[in-house]
């Protein structure tokens, strides 16, 4: 290992050094053994193991014990702390313009999300303990050494934090820090974002992010992140889709897994065969925040060590104008069978063939059934569905719909199974 004179940052219980490490960059964490108990230890680095999540900065490697120090070897973020970004502008290289401001604020959420999904409270959530990485502005949450695994009101560590980021029931009340605290704490982050102002902890609350925030796509989640009783505050689960819409991300940034899955299809796929559509599989879109805890939040948890080994695409829908015939045809007899034969598809069993208005209904009707909104005038509307087993992604589906002059003119339904 090739050490270098490069400290990152220095707390309690220890310092972060930017060293080589197994040839690839790392930020290294390096605690006295006496600040910081086996149990402890053996808590963080499980939280690091549950985590995985491109959001969540990742352990490298085993824990080490050298020259009576702890070494833990993490994920190097090239790239700054969010404290810089919103407040040193003159430091900072990011420009906080819609765009970037909405991969960063979407990609927080994510990874709380994926955090409180997993059980884990990350208890410090603060503009420190957010890394921004140059060029992408993805938003990475970083130091869990007080992260604790948290449920049914059981802790695994003691309550520990940082009071300027603490909600009402830990200052006030003293209340243990739990997945409600980390909200509160998200959502403090998130209106100082956008204002680009430090807002005194005290006066956080609804009626103060109004009137910060005013007009702004993400004043709304964020009254609901910060209500100042925790049994009424919304979860992130229950405000994830409402963050997504407003940086208008309902769909997660293009990634060479992504790019795959839109090959050309190998095979003759006909309508009849079609992947079912995300839809019909037994859960209404609309509580899709209830659903939210039993899937993979991201498609980036794909096991990349492991090829897609079945994948299909559907075809898109097309509209075919034909219109009746009222007498015998006079057309070739080699060319009455041709069109019978393309027609087979379009004729029910009454032998009577559908208008095109009719297949405009049932299109217009398959398109929308079960959309979390009703299908835009003229507009596009993009579902997508994950499922985890043994905190691996399973399958992954996709139906996307576009309209124009209240026509659809693009229907795509895409299915991804990694078995």
């Amino acid at each position: 290992m090739a050490y270098s004179t490069a400290t990152l940052a220095e707390g309690c219980f220890g310092k972060v050094y930017k060293e080589k490490y197994n040839d690839t960059w790392a930020a290294v964490k390096k605690v006295p053994q006496q600040l910081i108990s086996r149990k402890d230890l053996e808590r963080e680095c499980e939280v690091y193991k549950r985590a995985e999540h491109p959001n969540i900065v990742k352990l490298l490697d085993k824990v080490t014990l050298r020259d009576r120090k702890w070494v833990i070897p993490l994920e190097f973020i090239f790239g700054e702390d969010l404290e810089t970004t919103i407040f040193h502008s003159f430091k900072s290289k990011i420009q906080l313009t819609p765009s970037n401001k909405a991969t960063i604020i979407i990609g927080m959420c994510e990874g709380l999300f994926y955090l409180h999904n997993k059980d884990i409270v990350h208890q410090d959530l603060k503009p420190d303990n957010i890394m921004v990485e140059h060029g992408t502005n993805r938003a990475v949450i970083i130091d869990m050494g007080l992260a604790k695994f948290f449920r049914y009101g059981l802790n695994s560590a003691i309550d520990r934090g940082n009071e300027a980021y603490s909600a009402p029931e830990v200052l006030q009340m003293g209340t243990q820090r739990s997945h409600r605290s980390d909200v509160w704490a998200m959502g403090k982050i998130i209106a100082e974002l956008c204002a680009r102002v430090r807002l005194p902890t005290p006066s956080v609350c609804p009626a103060k992010i109004k009137e910060t925030l005013k007009d702004q796509p993400y004043c709304k989640a964020v009254c609901r992140m910060v209500e100042p009783d925790p049994s009424l505050r919304a979860s992130m689960a229950a405000v994830i889709s409402d963050i997504r819409r407003a940086g208008g991300a309902g769909i997660v940034a293009n990634t060479p897994i992504q790019r795959e899955l839109f090959k050309p299809s190998l095979t003759n796929i006909t309508d009849r065969n079609r992947s079912p559509s995300p839809m019909n599989r037994g859960a209404n879109l609309l509580n899709r925040d209830q659903l939210a805890q039993n899937r993979s939040p991201s498609p980036l948890n794909i096991n990349k060590s492991e090829p897609l080994q079945n994948w299909e695409r559907t075809p898109r829908l097309q509209i075919v104008n034909r219109t009746p015939q009222v007498g015998p045809s006079i057309s070739a007899p080699g060319r009455i069978a041709e069109d019978k034969t393309k027609n087979q598809a379009l004729i029910p069993a009454g032998k009577a063939e559908i208008s095109s208005e009719f297949m405009k209904m049932k299109l217009h009707q398959q398109a929308a059934k079960d959309l979390p909104c009703n299908l835009p005038t003229t507009g596009r509307v993009m579902v997508r569905r994950f499922e985890e087993i043994n905190g691996e992604c399973d399958r992954w589906e996709q139906t996307e719909v576009v309209t124009r002059n209240g026509k659809i003119v693009k229907y795509e339904d895409v299915k991804v199974d990694t078995k």
